[in-house]
Protein backbone atom coordinates (compact mmCIF):
# COMPACT_ATOMS: atom_id res chain seq x y z
CA UNK A 1 0.00 0.00 0.00
CA UNK A 2 1.32 3.61 -1.34
CA UNK A 3 2.69 5.68 2.09
CA UNK A 4 1.25 8.62 -0.09
CA UNK A 5 -2.63 9.68 0.75
CA UNK A 6 -4.04 10.68 -2.22
CA UNK A 7 -2.06 7.86 -4.69
CA UNK A 8 -4.26 6.83 -7.46
CA UNK A 9 -6.52 9.98 -7.07
CA UNK A 10 -7.53 11.88 -9.77
CA UNK A 11 -8.88 15.57 -8.75
CA UNK A 12 -9.78 18.71 -10.65
CA UNK A 13 -8.84 21.94 -8.94
CA UNK A 14 -10.62 25.57 -9.79
CA UNK A 15 -8.95 28.77 -9.58
CA UNK A 16 -5.83 26.60 -10.06
CA UNK A 17 -3.24 29.68 -11.06
CA UNK A 18 -2.32 30.65 -7.47
CA UNK A 19 -3.23 31.57 -3.79
CA UNK A 20 -4.55 28.16 -2.31
CA UNK A 21 -5.83 26.85 -5.61
CA UNK A 22 -2.06 26.40 -6.63
CA UNK A 23 -0.72 25.79 -3.36
CA UNK A 24 -3.73 22.76 -3.60
CA UNK A 25 -2.24 21.48 -6.85
CA UNK A 26 1.44 20.99 -5.48
CA UNK A 27 0.21 19.26 -2.68
CA UNK A 28 -2.23 17.29 -4.11
CA UNK A 29 0.77 16.17 -6.68
CA UNK A 30 2.91 15.71 -3.81
CA UNK A 31 0.63 13.41 -2.05
CA UNK A 32 0.19 11.24 -4.77
CA UNK A 33 -3.01 12.82 -6.63
CA UNK A 34 -3.00 13.66 -10.45
CA UNK A 35 -4.38 16.85 -10.79
CA UNK A 36 -6.02 18.83 -13.34
CA UNK A 37 -5.61 22.82 -12.61
CA UNK A 38 -8.76 24.49 -14.13
CA UNK A 39 -8.99 28.39 -14.27
CA UNK A 40 -9.35 31.44 -16.71
CA UNK A 41 -5.90 32.69 -16.04
CA UNK A 42 -3.35 30.34 -18.45
CA UNK A 43 -0.42 31.24 -16.32
CA UNK A 44 -1.43 28.81 -14.89
CA UNK A 45 0.14 26.55 -17.22
CA UNK A 46 3.98 27.10 -16.30
CA UNK A 47 3.03 25.23 -12.81
CA UNK A 48 1.00 22.63 -14.17
CA UNK A 49 3.96 21.92 -16.38
CA UNK A 50 6.93 22.12 -13.79
CA UNK A 51 4.68 19.38 -11.92
CA UNK A 52 5.00 17.53 -14.66
CA UNK A 53 2.42 16.34 -17.21
CA UNK A 54 2.40 13.10 -16.68
CA UNK A 55 0.89 13.72 -13.20
CA UNK A 56 -0.65 17.21 -13.84
CA UNK A 57 -2.45 19.26 -16.74
CA UNK A 58 -3.76 22.86 -17.07
CA UNK A 59 -7.26 23.43 -18.87
CA UNK A 60 -8.60 27.07 -19.50
CA UNK A 61 -12.19 27.32 -17.71
CA UNK A 62 -14.74 29.62 -16.68
CA UNK A 63 -16.60 27.90 -14.09
CA UNK A 64 -19.68 29.75 -14.39
CA UNK A 65 -19.92 28.94 -18.08
CA UNK A 66 -21.66 25.39 -18.51
CA UNK A 67 -19.93 24.38 -21.60
CA UNK A 68 -16.65 25.24 -19.71
CA UNK A 69 -17.12 22.70 -16.83
CA UNK A 70 -18.60 20.07 -19.15
CA UNK A 71 -15.57 20.44 -21.48
CA UNK A 72 -13.28 20.54 -18.00
CA UNK A 73 -14.84 17.44 -16.69
CA UNK A 74 -14.47 15.83 -20.50
CA UNK A 75 -10.94 16.62 -20.78
CA UNK A 76 -9.98 15.58 -17.15
CA UNK A 77 -11.58 12.02 -17.67
CA UNK A 78 -10.21 11.64 -21.11
CA UNK A 79 -6.13 12.31 -19.86
CA UNK A 80 -6.59 10.47 -16.63
CA UNK A 81 -9.27 8.01 -17.18
CA UNK A 82 -11.17 9.02 -13.75
CA UNK A 83 -12.45 11.66 -11.48
CA UNK A 84 -12.23 11.36 -7.80
CA UNK A 85 -11.78 14.33 -6.15
CA UNK A 86 -13.71 18.12 -6.83
CA UNK A 87 -11.87 21.16 -5.48
CA UNK A 88 -14.29 23.95 -5.93
CA UNK A 89 -11.94 27.11 -5.34
CA UNK A 90 -12.70 29.40 -8.27
CA UNK A 91 -13.86 32.88 -6.40
CA UNK A 92 -13.89 36.41 -7.24
CA UNK A 93 -13.36 38.99 -3.98
CA UNK A 94 -14.28 42.25 -4.92
CA UNK A 95 -15.84 44.44 -4.81
CA UNK A 96 -15.43 44.67 -1.84
CA UNK A 97 -18.83 46.81 -0.40
CA UNK A 98 -21.74 47.29 1.62
CA UNK A 99 -24.70 46.30 -0.01
CA UNK A 100 -26.33 49.60 -0.74
CA UNK A 101 -22.79 50.53 -2.69
CA UNK A 102 -22.64 47.49 -4.64
CA UNK A 103 -23.90 47.26 -8.09
CA UNK A 104 -26.20 44.77 -9.45
CA UNK A 105 -23.78 44.01 -12.10
CA UNK A 106 -21.11 43.28 -9.36
CA UNK A 107 -23.36 41.18 -7.56
CA UNK A 108 -24.50 38.96 -10.25
CA UNK A 109 -20.62 38.78 -11.32
CA UNK A 110 -19.51 37.08 -7.62
CA UNK A 111 -22.80 35.12 -7.58
CA UNK A 112 -21.43 33.54 -11.01
CA UNK A 113 -18.20 32.57 -9.93
CA UNK A 114 -18.40 32.09 -6.22
CA UNK A 115 -22.01 30.42 -5.99
CA UNK A 116 -22.99 29.37 -9.75
CA UNK A 117 -19.41 27.95 -10.04
CA UNK A 118 -19.39 25.39 -7.09
CA UNK A 119 -23.34 24.58 -8.62
CA UNK A 120 -22.13 23.66 -12.24
CA UNK A 121 -18.85 21.76 -11.25
CA UNK A 122 -20.43 19.75 -8.51
CA UNK A 123 -23.42 19.39 -10.95
CA UNK A 124 -21.11 17.84 -13.70
CA UNK A 125 -18.62 16.02 -11.60
CA UNK A 126 -21.49 13.76 -9.69
CA UNK A 127 -21.76 11.17 -12.05
CA UNK A 128 -17.98 10.35 -11.99
CA UNK A 129 -17.33 10.91 -8.36
CA UNK A 130 -20.18 8.59 -7.31
CA UNK A 131 -18.29 6.08 -9.61
CA UNK A 132 -15.56 6.65 -6.92
CA UNK A 133 -17.83 7.39 -4.65
CA UNK A 134 -15.06 10.04 -3.25
CA UNK A 135 -15.32 13.57 -2.74
CA UNK A 136 -16.42 17.35 -3.19
CA UNK A 137 -14.50 20.07 -1.05
CA UNK A 138 -15.64 23.53 -1.42
CA UNK A 139 -13.15 26.26 -0.48
CA UNK A 140 -15.63 28.68 1.51
CA UNK A 141 -14.63 31.71 4.30
CA UNK A 142 -14.89 32.45 7.48
CA UNK A 143 -16.74 35.24 5.69
CA UNK A 144 -19.65 32.68 5.45
CA UNK A 145 -20.05 31.71 8.72
CA UNK A 146 -20.50 35.17 10.59
CA UNK A 147 -20.21 38.18 8.01
CA UNK A 148 -17.58 40.71 6.92
CA UNK A 149 -17.27 44.64 7.31
CA UNK A 150 -17.80 45.67 3.54
CA UNK A 151 -18.16 41.95 1.95
CA UNK A 152 -22.05 41.79 2.15
CA UNK A 153 -22.39 40.24 -1.60
CA UNK A 154 -19.08 37.88 -0.95
CA UNK A 155 -20.23 36.89 2.33
CA UNK A 156 -23.71 35.91 1.29
CA UNK A 157 -22.36 33.45 -1.44
CA UNK A 158 -19.77 32.12 1.05
CA UNK A 159 -22.52 31.19 3.23
CA UNK A 160 -24.68 29.98 0.09
CA UNK A 161 -21.57 28.04 -0.06
CA UNK A 162 -21.52 26.58 3.52
CA UNK A 163 -25.49 25.27 2.91
CA UNK A 164 -24.86 23.65 -0.39
CA UNK A 165 -22.11 21.89 1.26
CA UNK A 166 -24.37 20.69 3.84
CA UNK A 167 -27.41 19.84 1.51
CA UNK A 168 -25.01 17.59 -0.88
CA UNK A 169 -23.63 15.76 2.26
CA UNK A 170 -27.05 14.74 2.82
CA UNK A 171 -27.76 13.89 -0.45
CA UNK A 172 -24.91 12.46 -1.92
CA UNK A 173 -23.84 10.42 1.61
CA UNK A 174 -26.07 7.24 0.14
CA UNK A 175 -23.52 7.65 -3.57
CA UNK A 176 -20.28 7.54 -0.59
CA UNK A 177 -19.61 11.08 -1.78
CA UNK A 178 -18.32 12.68 1.04
CA UNK A 179 -18.55 16.73 0.79
CA UNK A 180 -16.87 19.34 3.15
CA UNK A 181 -16.38 23.22 2.83
CA UNK A 182 -12.96 24.67 4.30
CA UNK A 183 -13.06 27.98 5.76
CA UNK A 184 -9.74 30.31 5.47
CA UNK A 185 -10.09 33.86 7.45
CA UNK A 186 -7.55 35.59 5.95
CA UNK A 187 -4.94 34.20 3.60
CA UNK A 188 -2.11 35.75 2.20
CA UNK A 189 -2.76 35.02 -1.58
CA UNK A 190 -1.84 37.40 -5.06
CA UNK A 191 -5.50 38.43 -5.17
CA UNK A 192 -6.45 39.61 -1.49
CA UNK A 193 -3.17 41.31 -1.69
CA UNK A 194 -4.21 42.93 -5.11
CA UNK A 195 -7.63 43.94 -3.68
CA UNK A 196 -5.91 45.16 -0.29
CA UNK A 197 -3.23 47.05 -1.95
CA UNK A 198 -5.41 49.07 -4.34
CA UNK A 199 -7.21 50.20 -0.96
CA UNK A 200 -6.24 53.50 0.28
CA UNK A 201 -5.83 52.49 3.74
CA UNK A 202 -3.67 49.55 2.57
CA UNK A 203 -1.06 49.23 5.03
CA UNK A 204 -3.35 49.96 8.14
CA UNK A 205 -5.91 47.48 6.63
CA UNK A 206 -3.25 44.67 6.48
CA UNK A 207 -2.01 45.24 10.15
CA UNK A 208 -5.88 45.50 11.30
CA UNK A 209 -6.61 42.10 9.33
CA UNK A 210 -3.37 40.49 10.86
CA UNK A 211 -4.40 41.30 14.30
CA UNK A 212 -8.12 39.57 13.89
CA UNK A 213 -7.24 36.13 15.43
CA UNK A 214 -5.61 34.30 17.84
CA UNK A 215 -2.34 33.57 15.60
CA UNK A 216 -2.06 37.30 15.09
CA UNK A 217 -1.06 36.87 11.38
CA UNK A 218 -2.21 35.67 8.14
CA UNK A 219 -2.33 32.32 6.76
CA UNK A 220 -0.09 30.79 4.10
CA UNK A 221 -1.73 29.20 1.49
CA UNK A 222 0.55 25.90 2.30
CA UNK A 223 -1.46 25.93 5.66
CA UNK A 224 -4.90 26.02 3.97
CA UNK A 225 -3.79 23.12 1.72
CA UNK A 226 -2.33 20.83 3.81
CA UNK A 227 -5.60 20.78 5.66
CA UNK A 228 -7.36 20.31 2.26
CA UNK A 229 -5.31 17.25 1.89
CA UNK A 230 -6.62 15.73 4.77
CA UNK A 231 -10.08 16.38 3.99
CA UNK A 232 -9.90 14.80 0.73
CA UNK A 233 -8.07 11.87 2.04
CA UNK A 234 -9.31 8.56 3.42
CA UNK A 235 -7.73 9.62 6.84
CA UNK A 236 -10.89 12.20 7.28
CA UNK A 237 -13.33 9.28 5.46
CA UNK A 238 -15.85 9.69 8.37
CA UNK A 239 -15.75 13.60 8.16
CA UNK A 240 -18.73 15.05 5.45
CA UNK A 241 -20.93 17.89 6.06
CA UNK A 242 -18.73 19.75 7.98
CA UNK A 243 -17.66 23.65 8.21
CA UNK A 244 -14.06 23.24 8.78
CA UNK A 245 -12.01 26.67 9.88
CA UNK A 246 -8.73 27.23 8.80
CA UNK A 247 -8.72 30.79 10.64
CA UNK A 248 -6.44 31.10 13.25
CA UNK A 249 -8.94 30.81 16.06
CA UNK A 250 -10.47 34.27 14.51
CA UNK A 251 -14.20 33.39 14.88
CA UNK A 252 -13.11 33.75 18.50
CA UNK A 253 -14.19 37.47 18.18
CA UNK A 254 -13.65 37.62 14.40
CA UNK A 255 -14.13 41.72 12.82
CA UNK A 256 -14.42 43.17 16.36
CA UNK A 257 -11.79 45.75 15.85
CA UNK A 258 -13.15 46.86 12.71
Amino acid sequence: MSALPLAGRVAIITGATGGIGASCAEAFVAAGARVVMADVDDSGRQLAARLGTEVCRFVHADVSQELDIQRLIAKTVRAFGRLDILVNNAARLSPTLPVHETTLEDFEALVAVNLRGVFLCSKYAYPHLARSRSSILNISSMAGVHGEKDHAVYAATKGGINALTQSMAIDYGPQGIRCNALCPSSVRTPNAERVIGALPNAAELQRLIASLNALGRVAEPEEVAAVAVFLVSEAASFITGAIIPVSGGSECGYGVKY
